[in-house]
């Protein structure tokens, strides 16, 4: 049986499944929608508007998420934004029930946060603590990124066990691919960290190939 709190829910940007360049494995991401740091030069601008995107329970959240890691033997749960720690309870309760869910097989975790790791565990203790990893502090553009997972230098990483930094660690050191191009109902994404220039790039490349983007997430 599913334990969490009634009457819960969510307001969600996307999910997208698999992913291979937010943590370990193949994995499920979620985006949820609303932020009200709005970091310059964020490339998920469209998910900052708290108001948009789709209003869920977390129940129904948590038993999509589940399905698509149970059917596609998938190997963690990523959760960006938008701001994870601007809607903390329903967050951590679609964490905890996508666990129950799955149980007894171990769910892998990893949380972005763009607020200091201090105020992300003041404003959502719950989260931070079902977290196997957790991503924290603000994109700031002029800074380089470093790795598979911190945007800008001055982001930090924070393993929530000696399992998790193992696992982490070692899928950093394998020095995989950064960005990964995939296709959802005729919206092309451009996923991961990407640099300073990479979506420029992305977008030119596309222009020259004939495919010129009506909307991009970095300009909406």
């Amino acid at each position: 049986m599913v334990h969490g709190e009634a009457g819960l829910s969510l307001r969600i940007a996307r999910v997208l499944a698999p992913v291979t360049v937010l943590g370990p494995g193949r994995r499920v991401v979620l985006w949820v929608q609303g932020c009200e740091i709005g970091c310059a030069g964020c490339a998920s601008v469209d998910t900052w508007d708290p108001s948009g995107g789709v209003e869920v329970s977390t129940d129904d959240a948590a038993a999509l998420l589940a399905d698509q890691i149970r059917e596609a033997d998938l190997d963690g749960l990523t959760i960006t934004g938008g701001e994870p720690t601007s809607q903390p309870r329903a967050v951590a309760d679609v964490v905890g029930r996508v666990r129950a869910h799955l149980e007894p097989a171990a769910v892998d975790v990893l949380v972005f946060t763009g607020r200091a790791y201090p105020a992300a565990a003041r404003l959502a203790p719950e989260l931070v603590e079902s977290a196997d990893c957790v991503v924290a502090g603000p994109f700031r553009r002029e800074l380089p990124a470093v790795g598979r997972l911190v945007a800008s230098s001055n982001q930090t990483v924070h393993y929530r066990s000696a399992v998790a930094r193992e696992r982490y660690e070692a899928w950093l050191a394998a020095q995989g691919a950064r960005l990964e191009v995939t296709v959802d109902q005729g919206s092309v994404f451009l996923i991961g960290l990407p640099g300073r220039d990479d979506l420029g790039t992305f977008e030119s490349r596309l222009q020259r190939r004939g495919v010129d983007l009506t909307e991009v997430s970095w300009r909406l």
